[in-house]
């Protein structure tokens, strides 16, 4: 998941690139949604540092609280059973075809 974005000029949620970095170099704002930030650069516009960390703050915690909303996947699966390792070593073929009885000669 990615951090969700609400832009301050005209208000529509959009994704920031991981990083707030552009591919072509540019760093992204927090504040602003593209097309907003390129208007903001055409008249001179800076991006206001604190309503920036504001807005960083509030996309991380949406994306806390949806994390959290979301069930977690080994909810549904059954827990590893222990491991159950024989005490003493298996018994031999010939072991088991002894008979059950002990035979003892007659006195």
């Amino acid at each position: 998941m990615r951090l969700l974005f609400v832009c301050q000029a005209c208000g529509c949620h959009y994704l920031v690139p991981v990083g707030l970095d552009y591919p072509d170099g540019g760093r992204a704002s927090a504040v602003w949604c593209s097309s907003c930030q390129r208007a903001a650069a055409e008249r001179g516009a800076t991006e206001p540092v604190e309503l920036a960390a504001v807005a960083v703050l509030l996309a991380v915690r949406a994306l806390k609280a949806a994390l959290a909303a979301r069930p977690s996947p080994a909810a549904d699966e059954q827990p590893p059973r222990p491991d159950r390792r024989p005490s003493r070593p298996a018994i031999s073929s010939r072991g088991r075809t002894r008979p059950a009885v002990t035979r003892t000669r007659p006195a």
